[in-house]
């Protein structure tokens, strides 16, 4: 039975290590109001209610490779009237392009492991 949890281990640590990763430096930025309309559009156009999302954290990043991080936390609501509870976001945006979105409960941690780089003053990032 160890042996397949071994190989599985493994094999996820092979494909994290063929990953091509590289590090940008981030300053935090200051966004136009179409800006975060855009990027709380994308972030909430992924939940059952989009209308009923609300971001009680924002924060932009300029990225040295010209992209842009949008990094806070995303409250979903419900038509019962009951909202979750704040769950942190990433979102890295290449123009109007999308390049990662993590906004869920299972990658909260990724999430805020990835903004606090990021307030830090760099970030790894996957290279294209």
């Amino acid at each position: 039975m160890k042996t397949p949890i071994f190989a599985m281990a493994c094999v996820a640590v092979l494909g994290a290590c063929s990953l091509d990763m590289t590090r940008v430096r981030t300053e935090p930025a200051v966004a136009t109001s179409q800006e975060v309309f855009w990027a709380k559009n994308r972030l909430a156009e992924q939940t059952s209610n989009p209308g009923l999302a609300q971001f009680p954290a924002f924060t932009t990043y300029v990225l040295s490779n010209g992209h842009r991080l949008y990094c806070g936390q995303m409250v979903r609501g419900s038509n019962s009237g009951s909202y979750s509870e704040p769950v942190p976001f990433y979102l890295r945006a290449d123009g109007d392009s999308v390049m990662a979105l993590n906004w869920t409960t299972k990658s909260a941690d990724f999430s805020s492991r990835k903004c606090a780089e990021a307030a830090r003053g760099k970030l790894q990032i996957n290279k294209l």
